[in-house]
């Protein structure tokens, strides 16, 4: 299944196909927990747009996403859209 990691306001940050997936049966509660905390703080001018963004909200997002990837590898695939995420 392959998987896309987006932040967004009140659900994510992982999604398959549209609708946001539930974190605890695909990472673990540990991560879990993390990814929720860190999407809750997501709003716009986080994100480097219009202004430089939030450099410690962008590294902590681009670190869940690495520990996501780790936990999903052989699994499923974790794509993303925007440049920032890496």
């Amino acid at each position: 299944m392959e998987i896309e990691f987006w932040p967004e306001h009140g659900s994510g940050p992982l999604w398959h196909e549209g609708a946001a997936l539930d974190l605890a049966p695909l990472v673990g509660p540990d991560l879990a927990e993390r990814l929720v905390r860190w999407n809750a703080q997501f709003s716009d001018d986080k994100l480097p747009i219009d202004t430089g963004g939030d450099g410690q909200w962008l590294a902590e997002g681009n670190e869940l996403l690495r520990r996501v990837r780790l936990a999903l590898e052989g699994r499923h695939t974790v794509v993303v859209t925007e440049p920032w995420w890496s």
